[in-house]
């Protein structure tokens, strides 16, 4: 098992037009989204410009006033105002200062995202110091005032040189096409098995080895290769480019590994099939770029769109789960999407695992 993983391995890498297509070409590809999007990856996260439109509410407009000039850009404007502002994109939301306070956004981005986090950590502590009230009236006054002044548990931070910036999902569908492109060394993989292919092939074919020992062992070189690939693209991202992937690298791996198996089972499946060498890469090259055109990495706000249309194609979508998983880890830090992408991900690896298994391990010729 050992030497046939060996062999596998050399063969894998000794194949430059898969080698270029899942490492050298993705390092281009990512360069030029570099030149093209400029340094803003980079950048610290600014203030989010606000407006605000007071309505007496004292205690919540002295929240806002703690987080100003950090956090947010606060814009004190009537009604009128701040909702045209809003169109015009000068602000990014609008909270109305009344008895319960209230927000008005016009995107989904991150930004939206942090006001509405605010104001949801506003309520929470407002409902606190409700409770205090109706137990100990002479407390209420006190647990206004830290209410108020409650700013500490928001912290500015750069999410490891990452931002805001939606040019962020080009990036990351970039990083789900290299690891679906690992397609490319599973079907030329599985057709090494194929005795109608070569005469390699026939010579594997009449081997006293098990199949499945050849299966497996093909598998796993293939992966290695592909997934190694996904590191040194990483590392190149980070690194070089100064992309930030976030503060918790080690949960990075398993998107990479399970992104890595999708694309190898896909690719094994497809090689396994009677179609042409030539209609199976063409196949690959762009079912691949539908599905992360998709997720975002030709147009950024496409993948949100197809959220608000149709959430089942995200969810069908390796692609946009892979964006997905690197976004809720490197940016929001949103754990339950993490795990539901990863979920999601590794039942279509299972499936195609399964389906790809099955389908080499019925090869039968009638002679060879």
């Amino acid at each position: 098992m050992g030497r046939l993983y060996r062999y596998s391995v050399l063969q894998t890498l000794r194949n430059r037009e898969n080698m270029f297509w899942t490492l050298v070409f993705p390092i281009i590809l990512a360069t030029l989204f570099h030149v093209t999007f400029g340094s803003n990856q980079t950048e610290n996260m600014k203030p989010i410009p606000v407006a605000v439109v007071e309505g007496g509410n004292q205690i919540f407009e002295t929240f806002l006033d703690g987080l100003d000039g950090e956090t947010l850009a606060l814009d004190r404007m009537d009604d009128k105002k701040a909702r045209e502002a809003l169109e015009n994109g000068t602000v990014n939301g609008i909270f109305y200062s009344e008895k319960d306070p209230s927000l008005t956004v016009a995107g989904t981005q991150i930004n939206e995202s942090i006001l509405e986090m605010l104001l949801n950590g506003y309520r929470q502590n407002q409902g606190l110091a409700e409770t205090i009230g109706s137990r100990d009236p002479l407390g209420l006054l006190k647990a206004s005032k830290q209410i108020a002044e409650q700013t500490d548990f928001i912290e500015a931070i750069d999410a490891g040189g990452s931002t805001q910036d939606s040019a962020l999902d080009s990036f990351f569908s970039l990083i789900a096409m290299t690891c679906l492109y690992g397609a490319l060394m599973g079907a030329e993989s599985a057709m090494r098995l194929r005795a109608d292919h070569s005469a390699l092939a026939v010579r594997r074919s009449v081997t006293p080895t098990q199949r499945i020992r050849l299966i497996v062992s093909e598998m796993l070189a293939i992966f290695t290769v592909q997934f190694a690939n996904i590191c040194i693209l990483l590392l190149y991202l980070h690194f070089v480019l100064g992309i930030g992937m976030g503060r918790r690298w080690p949960l990075l791996l398993p998107i990479c590994a399970l992104g890595t198996l999708c694309g190898v089972s896909a690719g094994m499946f497809l090689g396994g099939t009677k179609l042409k060498e030539g209609m199976q890469i063409g196949i690959i090259i762009a079912g691949t770029l539908f599905l992360c055109f998709l997720s975002g990495m030709m147009y950024s706000g496409m993948k949100a769109e197809v959220e608000r249309s149709a959430p089942i194609v995200n969810r069908l979508n390796p692609a946009a789960l892979i964006a997905d998983a690197f976004y809720s880890v490197s940016v929001h830090e949103n754990f339950y999407r993490y795990g539901r992408s990863l979920l999601l991900l590794a039942a279509i690896t299972l499936l195609l695992t399964v389906a790809a298994y099955l389908r080499m391990r019925r090869e039968r010729y009638d002679s060879i």
